[in-house]
């Protein structure tokens, strides 16, 4: 099966989100972990704004308006979609993790594209560049500051400079030995 390709960055609520809609939506994910909004990932995706579109897309509920809400009150231009309450199990529950691929598709179809192939997941090396330095944590919380980045592990590092459009040639030349 094809994956439908979303250009920018789709911010969801949570890791099973993310684990469902990755199987039919190619695209760089964004959790904002529920409620778990903090000012710090509000202003990274402010930065995201300048130069990626921010789509976002959370459960049909009171959370889900309240974090729509916080971001579009943070950052100018974000997209905001709703699936319908269309779910796929049993489940009362009717978040994103639970609607239908096809009330997904449908809440997101003028930001989706089914022939632009699939995201191109930069290599940064960052677990080369950090490895191979004498100090790895200090250059790990080099890159984390001189980039304003939420702390975490390298893939989600990795997945946040992409997010701002750094290119791994950058990172390799501030960086690497």
């Amino acid at each position: 099966m094809n994956k439908y390709y979303l250009e920018g960055v789709l911010v969801v609520e949570g890791k099973s989100d993310v684990s469902y809609l990755s199987t039919f939506i190619s695209t760089l994910y964004f959790t904002t972990n529920g409620y778990d909004l903090s000012e710090e990932k509000l202003d990274f995706l402010n930065r995201v704004s300048a130069v990626n579109r921010v789509v976002v897309l959370t459960d049909n509920d009171k959370a889900g308006e309240d974090i729509e809400n916080r971001i579009k009150s943070k950052i100018n231009g974000v997209f905001v979609r709703k699936s319908r309450k269309i779910t796929r199990n049993s489940s009362k529950k009717s978040g994103v993790a639970e609607s239908t691929k096809e009330a997904i598709v449908e809440a997101l179809s003028d930001l989706l594209y089914d022939d632009k192939g699939q995201l191109q997941k930069l290599d940064y090396k960052l677990n080369k560049i950090i490895s191979l330095s004498d100090s790895p944590s200090s250059v790990k919380a080099r890159i984390i500051a001189d980039y304003r980045l939420i702390k975490g592990n390298i893939k989600f590092l990795e997945n946040q400079l992409q997010m701002l459009g750094v290119k791994p040639e950058e990172i390799l030349s501030k960086y690497g030995n």
